[in-house]
This record gives C-alpha cells, structure tokens and sequence, in this order.
C-alpha cells in the first residue's frame, strides 16, 4: 500500500517539475476531480492538468500526484469522514497556512471546471453556496498574524472548506461502487 504524500513531499516534487501551482492548489483540483469524476476519468484527467502545467517533467510528479489522487478518493468515501485539505503543517506560519488555503479553494475551483461541473447543469443550491463561499476565499488574500485568535479563525475557516468539500462531494460525486462495476 503506498502512503499518500504529504504536503512538503508534493512541495518539492512541484517545485523540482517547476510546475506554477502549489502543493495546495493540486489538491485542491485533485480534491475536485476526485468528487465529480468516476476514479479512473479523474486520474485521466490529473494526468492531463500535470502534463499541461509540468510538461515532460510531470513523469516524477505522476506517482505521488496519483498517489495523493488515490488517498483523496478513499477518504472523501470514507464514512468516518476522514478527509482533510492537504495543507502546510501547523507549525507553518498561519499566513502560509492562510495563503495555502487561498490556493486550495482556488485549485477546487479550477478542478471542478476541469470536471465539467455547473456547464449546462444547475448546481443545487448548497453546492452553489459553497462554491460562491470558495470563490470569495480563493480571490483571497486571508489575512492572519501569529495570534491565538487568528488560528482559531484559520481552523474554522480550513474546517468549513473540509466540511464544504464533503457536501459537494456528496451532491456531485460519482457513487464509487457503481461506478467500479
């Protein structure tokens, strides 16, 4: 069993591929395609996204971005709801950890567009709300200081994406089950 990367594994296999996205962003879009798409289209996909942002040298970032898809598809399914944004750690500075959920939201975003999600459909209306809710905090910048207000304002902020993400999960997302037979 291969363990999902972390989020300085997939840093520095971004950073070595000089691919413009954080380590964020992808799992934001990763997150994405993994709740709009049956498993092997949104590998099919994220093999799509690495080659247009990494060209030839997504080949190394493949097996821990697939790595990372694989993990994601198991916890959104998973029924003690383990998911979690994959985010600096939090030892991190909150304005890293701020700025990383900024990408995040916006890699979501971009991952649903990738999906196909809201072209030609309507949305119902939690997933609109939540959607409108990432978009605003993607356009970002959240502001946030070394202070224990601020990461208490950081955890409910990275809770309401998590929790946003299983609502579109589980309005959009692809039955697993079904979809494997």
């Amino acid at each position: 069993m291969t363990t999902a990367p972390d989020h300085p594994a997939l840093s520095q296999a971004l950073n070595a591929a000089r691919a413009p996205v954080s380590a964020s962003e992808l799992h934001g879009s990763i997150t994405a395609l993994a709740s709009a798409l049956a498993p092997e289209q949104a590998m099919r996909e994220l093999d799509a996204q690495l080659e247009d942002v990494a060209g030839s040298a997504a080949d190394a970032l493949r097996d821990l971005a697939r790595a990372c898809m694989r993990d994601t598809q198991r916890a959104l399914g998973d029924p003690d709801l383990s998911y979690v944004p994959l985010l600096p750690e939090g030892e991190a500075p909150l304005p890293d950890q701020a700025v990383a959920l900024v990408d995040f939201c916006r890699g979501f975003l971009e991952g649903l567009g990738l999906a196909g999600v809201g072209a030609g459909q309507r949305l119902p209306a939690e997933v609109d709300e939540v959607l409108r809710a990432f978009a605003e905090l993607g356009a970002g910048p959240v502001m946030l200081d070394d202070d224990a207000g601020d990461l208490e304002a950081l955890t409910e902020l990275i809770e309401f994406v998590r929790v946003g993400v299983m609502l579109v999960h589980a309005e959009l997302g692809v039955d697993v089950d079904r979809a494997s037979t």
